[in-house]
């Protein structure tokens, strides 16, 4: 009696360590190292019903690798979310999956599997049934494409574990030799048990994996290389880089690291990732590797801070004589632009032109010509300045200020809005301002880049308003020049 006990005990403790994994190995199946990834299904980018699956990667394309669910009967093939992690390939997430629904019994899991060029066959995949999903899955093949047999094969039937457990099916193909370079190589899946003939339920699927070694596998690989751009925007998520190489590649290696928050995956050598930190051009050696040798590469990376355009900018140069109402920017990067200024409010004050001497924040080598000035009484008057950020991010302002003698106004008071209502000072590191008298100019910068909601804002605007006992005068004024706002591109 105690040693059954024991052994009761002993199944239990090896039934919960399957289990807690969520994952249940049906098999064990040594894969050649020098197996490459022939057809893979990930399922991610499937949703709804679907009549044919074609692989998320393959090595054999316009082969006509594809899952298909043929038969009769109400049942058919569709997504399933979340999928599951188990069998997934370069680091993937689980995302959707690939359910068969009843009634089962009537169809078959087609899967089409050319493996020309290849030989020694492993194909994987991740499984489960819903609660009342087949019982049992059946396993077959066919290297003519019409008759389906189970010769060779050692797992011919599986009873797969009830979702969210799933099971890890291996079907080894590696000892049958009419597998191998057979552009008519097929699975079937055919389903029985008490639920295969129901009106609810099904069988769910994912990550299905076909490996193989290539025939021409009796050398290192060669000719590796990478098209690497000039450099990287700090910040920005890169294009993935993928290498190009003649031969068979088991593993990749690079050294020295790359910059950080860029990766190497040493599978696939595909190159991704984020980069966080600047880094000057760097040469770096990327070796591919299989059991015949190496072949290596060097590609040279740098990682700069994004270009900086400028967005909008005035240099009031061209300004007409007299009052005027609203100035439109000199340039601007977006087509159509409303940027432009206006002195909105009430009272006897005006905006015009008047003769600037300085250059401070001048682009393309402007001279100094004319700015804008805005008159007393000012206390009652905003300046709004309209920028719209549309296709652009990380938004800074600058401008050169004075005002005139003492009877300017002595405070420039800063502001924005993302609605082009309701205006704040949320993030905005300077609110506020005294300007010196002309003719010493001060630079103003307003650093936007840290509030996401400037970035692609068609409705962005900047506000100024005065203050200061000087502000209520009828005399004196605050004048700009050289405005500009400059931004990335998204």
């Amino acid at each position: 009696m105690k040693k059954k006990y024991s052994l009761l005990v002993l199944f239990s403790l090896i039934l919960f360590s399957c289990t807690t994994d969520r994952e249940i190995p049906s098999n064990v199946v040594s894969i050649d190292p020098n197996s490459v990834l022939i057809h893979y299904w990930n399922f991610n980018s499937i949703t709804g019903t679907q009549t044919s699956v074609s692989p998320d990667l393959t090595l054999i394309p316009s082969s006509g690798a594809a899952i298909t669910y043929p038969g009769s009967g109400a049942g058919y093939i569709d997504a399933f979310s979340p999928g599951y992690d188990l069998n997934t390939q370069n680091s993937e997430v689980a995302g959707s999956g690939l359910r068969a629904r009843n009634p089962s019994d009537t169809r078959n899991l087609l899967l089409t599997l050319p493996t020309i060029g290849y030989k020694t066959i492993v194909v994987q995949f991740a499984t489960a049934m819903s609660s009342s999903g087949a019982s049992t899955q059946n396993y077959s093949y066919t290297t003519d494409g019409t008759t389906f047999i189970t010769d060779g094969l050692s797992t011919t039937t599986i009873n797969p574990t009830t979702d969210p457990i799933t099971t890890l099916v291996s079907l080894d193909f590696s000892s049958i030799s009419g597998v191998n370079n057979n552009p008519n190589f097929k699975i079937k899946i055919t389903f029985s048990g008490a639920t295969a003939s129901g009106t609810s339920g099904n069988d769910r699927f994912d990550n299905v994996t076909v490996k193989g070694i290539p025939l021409s596998l009796t050398a290192p690989p060669t000719n590796l290389s990478y098209n690497v751009p000039s450099s990287f925007t700090i910040n920005s998520t890169i294009i993935d880089l993928n290498p190009s190489v003649s031969g068979n590649v088991t593993s990749y290696t690079v050294a020295p690291n790359l910059p950080a928050g860029l990766t190497l995956n040493g599978t696939t050598g595909i190159i991704s990732g984020t980069p966080t930190a600047l880094s000057p051009a760097t040469n770096y050696v990327i070796t591919a590797t299989n059991s015949f040798g190496t072949t290596t590469t060097t590609v040279s990376i740098a990682v700069n801070t994004a270009v900086l355009y400028v967005l909008h900018y005035w240099n009031f140069n061209n300004l007409a004589t007299g009052t005027l109402t609203s100035v439109n920017a000199d340039s601007t990067l977006i087509t159509s632009s409303s940027a432009n200024i206006t002195y909105t409010g009430t009272g006897a004050g005006y905006m015009d032109q008047y003769t600037s001497p300085t250059t401070l924040n001048a682009q393309n080598s402007d001279i100094s010509g004319l700015g804008l000035r805005f008159r007393n009484p000012c206390d009652t008057r905003n300046v709004v300045i309209a920028a719209p950020t549309t296709g652009y991010k990380n938004v800074v302002m600058k401008f050169a200020t004075a005002r005139s003698s003492t009877s300017g106004a002595s405070i420039q008071n800063y502001s924005y809005s993302l609605d082009g209502v309701n205006f704040i000072t949320t993030g905005l590191a300077t609110t506020t301002f005294s300007p010196n008298v002309d003719p010493t100019y001060d630079v103003v910068t307003l650093d936007l880049s840290a509030i996401t909601g400037v970035n692609n804002n068609p409705n962005f605007v900047v506000k100024i308003n005065f203050g200061g006992p000087e502000a209520i005068g009828t005399s004196g004024n605050n004048r700009i020049d050289n405005l500009t706002f400059q931004a990335n591109q998204l």
